[in-house]
């Protein structure tokens, strides 16, 4: 009966969240033509019906376009579209405007390009408040010889987005909502020797679950719920199955457990959308606004902040990876084109992080931000420049040093926050949860300016070092960790707060402010604390605020947030003397991975796409945004949704509500989470044999589970000389890679990864 009731709640407040009427009902509506018949008039645009009694349709004009006019000024928050013959008819181009001051002005996220949809929601985002008495749709392409729509809704701002499609009308048609089993997992797998955990927000506290084989029911692991979490982290089967969980009546989604399962699922993933999503010469090659070297990116893009990481952590990965990238010339060089082409024979990520560098310096681009790009590729350059040419670490640095201590900056840039540009100055301001101007950005990049310099035998080094000093000093000093908007606050950005003041220390040990080891502690204490609920999903506050919200639908999407959390955790880890605490905290770092991927309220991947793009995803997200910005929705593997506040503490019956939008600084984010994963389980033992030397490397390479696979390390003696050593998988589907040597007379050190990244193991006789 409780089980009844709740249904019943359910089902009303799912009937009454909507409960509103389109905008668009008993307003006048003018048309660029309508095609003669009885059906097919402008005034069956907003009559409620979806069906081909119903419709508008146009004479041969093209483009067409349909005006809605209110008798006051009104504010706007979405529109519904419901193309006629949703079937084979969608309308592949059009695009919104409204009129302000009596000039149409473009509604940025109503730019739709490649529309394959019957009926599309679009939610106005936050770029521009639409405020007007006047609405424009214009249609520009589509494959057939009319336009055709059945219906239209227009929607007001409203706390939880703009309705579902099918609100407010009848007879549409659209896909049925899924079947999404109540035990929330990871849809895709777990990585072996990691936590597994899911949540089953519908059972009793103590009830049993059980882990069978796909089909089968006999129980290959057991354990019991509590406070609607189960863990199964001690389930470590070595095999291709695929496993389901079963609890009272319910059952998971089927998964998968394997040497690092995550990586193997998502490494080429996050490639191939940094090399879709750049601008002029990715997937979609026009301009868009306020974007330069990534479509969308503003000046927090943070792509070489995380490109240059990625590389350095695990560089054989991206070595082996398939050439995707080739050098595209300019027509217009003052896009691109300063730095003279790299060898095609680079890896991909090595021409990103040229393509990067390039449009920063062609553009000449000066925000604070851009500049803390270029020290990540000059800092980069010893282990990059065999394929690149000299003069673009000439070029990079000269730019870099012309710059970096300008106040000013170059031009106007979208979600401004920085109060000034010179990167050796202290910076006190905390940004807004956009994540424009996250604590501590500056710090990464002057340290690396040290080392440059150092390297370079300048006579200014140590002005870099102190600036970062004194920016590290004062977050110590100055941040409250209790306070959001120095945490989950900055959104997508916060990884850049942790791992920087991680980095101080990790790289600066003797000379790191005093008081930053208990500082990293203490922000540890906070996310445990806000982490203890039934989704092990950390928190905005201590109250009520799971997620960042505001006054306006689209407050706030958080995916960035949520796959670039790994980064900030794996960062610190080693920092945290309490074994508990550290123990909690990587099981915290992977339920946020496990939230993307299903382990979350709506019980879906954040990709629209992830079903057909990632090995073992069920369900993918609500829907896609067409066009926007970033004119991002045909990319591959786009991160775009998330839960929303008035989806948890367990609210799945709230649906699609929110802004909905893959974002290039979300997907770094999680790029950056892959270079620290792979960081943290690097790590090298060896075992003396008489004469001779075991050397086993365990390293996140294992991703062909069928395949005995190499990996290739460093061997560097003492007076530096360094040679090449191949270490083989010691089966096809294992964690280590080794190899056995001659123990050598003198002490040589094997290692594996770059510059911080680096791990090495020392043998031979001393």
């Amino acid at each position: 009966m409780k089980r009844i009731a709740l249904l019943v709640c359910i089902l009303m407040l799912g009937y009454t969240l909507f409960a509103q009427e389109s905008l668009a009902v008993s307003q006048k509506i003018t048309v660029s033509s309508e095609l003669k018949g009885a059906v097919s008039g402008a005034k069956f645009l907003t009559d409620g019906l979806v069906n081909e009694q119903s419709q508008w349709a146009t004479s041969a004009d093209k483009p067409a376009w349909i005006v809605v006019s209110f008798s006051k000024k009104t504010t706007l928050g979405g529109i519904h579209i419901y193309f006629g013959n949703p079937a084979n008819m969608p309308v592949e181009e059009f695009n919104v405007e409204f009129a302000n001051n009596g000039v149409w002005q473009n509604i940025p996220s109503a730019n739709v390009k490649g529309n394959k949809f019957g009926a599309v929601a679009l939610a106005f985002d936050a770029t521009i408040d639409v405020i007007t008495d006047s609405l424009k749709i214009t249609f520009t392409k589509t494959k057939h010889d009319q336009f055709m729509v059945r219906e239209l809704s227009l929607w007001s701002v409203y706390r939880l987005g703009i309705p579902a499609l099918g609100t407010s009308v009848t007879g549409y048609v659209g896909e049925k909502e899924p079947h999404v089993p109540k035990i929330y997992i990871n849809q895709s797998g777990f990585n072996i020797g990691k936590p597994k955990r899911f949540t089953a927000p519908l059972v009793d506290e103590g009830t049993a679950f059980k882990i069978v084989e796909k089909g089968q029911s006999e129980a290959l692991y057991t354990g019991v719920i509590r406070h609607k979490i189960g863990d199964f982290t001690a389930f470590e089967p070595v095999s291709n199955k695929e496993y389901v969980i079963v609890a009272d009546t319910f059952k998971s989604f089927p998964f998968r457990i394997g040497h690092w399962w995550i990586e193997r699922v998502t490494y080429q993933d996050a490639m191939d959308f940094m090399i879709d999503s750049r601008h002029y010469v990715g997937n979609y090659t026009k301009k868009c606004q306020g974007t330069y070297s990534w479509r969308d990116d503003s000046h927090f893009g943070w792509e070489l902040h995380t490109l240059v990481p990625q590389y350095l952590s695990h560089p054989e990965a991206y070595v082996r990876m398939n050439k995707q990238v080739k050098y595209q010339a300019p027509t217009d060089t003052t896009l691109w084109g300063s730095l003279k082409p790299y060898d095609e024979s680079a890896p991909d990520i090595v021409k990103l992080i040229h393509w990067g560098a390039d449009v920063i310096v062609s553009q000449k681009l000066a925000h604070e931000h851009f500049k803390g790009q270029l020290a990540y590729f000059l800092y980069a350059w010893p282990y990059i420049k065999q394929w690149l040419p000299q003069q673009n670490y000439d070029r990079v640095k000269a730019y870099a040093l012309s710059i970096w201590q300008i106040d000013k900056v170059d031009r106007v840039y979208a979600y401004e926050e920085s109060p000034g540009h010179n990167m050796l100055s202290l910076k006190t301001r905390i940004g807004s949860t956009k994540g424009a101007l996250p604590p501590g950005a500056s710090i990464i990049p002057n340290l690396m300016m040290y080392e440059v310099a150092k390297r370079d035998g300048m006579n200014d080094a140590t002005i870099y070092f102190d600036a970062a000093y004194k920016q590290v000093e004062w977050m110590v000093q100055k941040l409250d960790w209790n306070d959001p908007m120095t945490t989950k606050g900055q959104r997508m950005s916060e990884f850049i707060t942790m791992t920087s003041l991680a980095y101080m220390l990790k790289q600066y040990p003797d000379r790191a402010p005093a008081g930053l080891k208990a500082k990293i502690d203490a922000w540890a204490d906070v996310v445990i604390r806000r982490s203890d609920n039934m989704w092990d999903f950390r928190k905005l506050d201590d109250k009520d605020q799971w997620c960042p919200t505001g006054n306006l639908p689209q407050h706030w999407n958080e995916v960035g947030n949520i796959v670039g959390f790994p980064a900030a955790v794996l960062s610190m880890i080693n920092f945290v003397d309490n074994k508990p605490k550290a123990e909690r905290l990587l099981q915290i770092a992977f339920a946020q991975l496990d939230n993307s991927f299903g382990r979350n309220p709506c019980g879906r991947h954040c990709s629209y796409d992830a079903v057909a793009e990632i090995e073992g995803v069920d369900l993918g997200w609500y829907h896609q945004h067409p066009g926007g910005i970033g004119q991002l929705e045909n990319a591959r593997f786009v991160l775009e949704g998330s839960p929303k506040n008035a989806h948890y503490p367990y609210h799945p019956e709230r649906g699609d509500i929110g802004w909905t939008e893959g974002w290039v600084s979300f997907n770094v984010a999680y790029n950056l989470s892959l270079a620290y994963l792979a960081a943290y389980d690097t790590k090298f033992e060896k075992q003396k044999q008489k004469r001779k030397t075991l050397v086993r490397l365990q390293v996140p390479q294992n991703f062909d589970y069928n395949k005995v696979e190499t990996i290739t390390v460093d061997m560097t003696d003492k007076k530096g000389r360094v040679t090449k050593l191949t270490l083989v998988e010691e089966s096809t589907n294992s964690p280590y890679f080794s190899v056995t040597l001659k123990t050598p007379s003198k002490p040589v050190t094997i290692s594996y990864g770059l510059d911080y990244f680096k791990k090495g193991i020392t043998i031979g006789d001393r």
